[in-house]
């Protein structure tokens, strides 16, 4: 009996660009989210979370998990940067030039959609006109090209894009889950077509105290407290900084630059990747930075041999599969090293499950052979090794065969952290490690305890 049902159903379920579906989602031992939620029920202050991780180790699904967990206490405005640069803005690569007063700028948009989506709720005309002029000033002041600013088109497209993120959060959203993709509407995407305000071009940095800097922040902050005084507290969500690789750009929004934790509500933020080890982070300030690390799948005294975090991989696995009776596809001891070779990251643990599916589906396989599993995880490894030169090799040998896989003072290690060449893992102090991909082949580690 052909099984190309279950493999196709496994081809959908597991896609590496979608965080998952809350009925999927297995706990992580070593998630934040409990850190998180426990300051913003802490009944004094205003907590301001700067969430740093390794790109693709789940910190968006962790970030959806506080936003519906929030979401009967706070009104949770979520703000997935990275998909709106990609569907409304229309140009990915600016992300990277985002300046704080944007972001600031895009957090009052959208809550703007939010509160007229979740709320019914209109700000007065005089609000919106307000921020308009405070986004007009600043695109003068640096130089920004000039365009036409429809903030109500944009917060249409915004609340697009939002719906089809966090659906529960967003009544009156349709589909069953982020999980089944996103496309826009045809309402959204006239406004994406009225939205001609260019974002990550100026040419000029503004320090915080510049005055049209402080009355677009001031703007932003009547409609927040617009909302917490007539209904309630506001919660920011913001994801896809992450994305952000240089460590200038990182340090300009969050070390030279406090004025997103000047916003006035709880605010939790998913850190630009150069943050996540550079010694500038620790210079951050309005910000508590918490770490969502890659899960230990690898043994610190003996990272040849499955660590803990396997098992979390393996219930992932499970919690995406329960209705389908899937187990039986994978044997456990290939699941857990397609767990292992993921490096702890859930993105490749996922986008080798969808690459199994697919032969498997092609084969019209009844279950994973030990072939199938080489098969997908050489192909993904050839992928991994793509670019890397002999200096690149040598360090991450270096660096696997030190017994305590410290980091070492090389400017290349930042680059194959950047990369996902090299990953960092957790243990009273953090260690690194190889990809576990790379070490299949192009990587040398000599065993535990042999001489130099």
């Amino acid at each position: 009996m052909s099984r190309r049902e279950l493999w196709q159903e496994l081809y959908q379920r597991f896609d590496p660009e979608r965080p998952a579906d809350s009925r999927w989602r297995a706990d992580r031992p070593h998630s934040p989210a409990k850190r998180i939620i426990e300051s913003l029920d802490m009944p004094f202050g205003d907590p301001r979370i700067l969430l740093t991780g390794t790109v693709g180790t789940g910190k968006t699904t962790e970030l959806l998990r506080v936003a519906e967990m929030r979401k009967d206490r706070e009104l949770v405005v979520f703000l997935d940067l990275a998909r709106h640069f990609t569907e409304v803005v229309r140009d990915p690569a600016a992300l990277d030039r985002i300046s704080s007063w944007e972001v600031c700028f895009l957090a009052g948009v959208a809550l703007i959609a939010t509160a007229q989506q979740r709320l019914g709720y209109e700000f007065p005309p005089q609000y919106i006109e307000e921020l308009k002029g405070a986004w007009n000033a600043l695109a003068r002041e640096t130089e920004t090209p000039p365009a036409q600013l429809d903030i109500g088109a944009l917060a249409k497209a915004t609340m697009g894009v939002m719906a089809t993120t966090v659906p529960a959060l967003v009544e009156g959203a349709t589909g069953t889950g982020v999980a089944t993709g996103f496309a826009l509407s045809g309402a959204v995407a006239g406004a994406v077509s009225k939205w001609m305000a260019p974002l990550g071009l100026s040419k000029q940095f503004l320090p915080d105290q510049n005055s049209h800097v402080q009355t677009l922040l001031a703007s932003v902050n009547v409609l927040v407290g617009q909302i917490q005084h007539e209904h309630r507290r506001v919660l920011f969500v913001i994801d896809g900084l992450d994305r952000i690789r240089d460590i200038d750009r990182a340090k300009a929004l969050f070390v030279d630059s406090q004025l997103i934790a000047q916003l006035a509500c709880p605010v939790v933020v998913c850190a630009p990747f150069a943050l996540r080890h550079h010694p500038s982070t620790a210079t951050v300030r309005g910000f508590e930075p918490l770490a969502l690390v890659n899960e230990p799948v690898l043994m610190h005294a003996d990272p040849t041999r499955h660590g803990e975090g396997v098992h979390f991989f393996c219930e992932l696995f499970e919690r995406r599969t329960a209705d389908l009776n899937a187990q039986m596809l994978i044997a456990r001891p290939l699941l857990e090293e397609l767990a292992y070779r993921s490096g702890g990251r859930a993105r490749d643990f996922v986008k080798f499950i969808r690459e199994l599916s697919k032969d498997a589906w092609l084969a019209d396989a009844s279950v994973a052979t030990e072939e199938s599993i080489r098969k997908v995880l050489d192909d993904q490894r050839r992928l991994r090794e793509t670019g890397l030169n002999k200096g690149h090799i040598e360090l991450l040998e270096e660096i696997a065969n030190d017994p305590e896989h410290r980091l070492p003072a090389n400017p290349l290690a930042q680059e194959l952290l950047s990369y996902q060449t090299l990953l960092p893992y957790p243990n009273e102090s953090e260690w690194y490690y190889p990809h576990p991909l790379l070490t299949m082949h192009l990587v040398r580690v000599k065993p535990p305890g042999s001489s130099p």
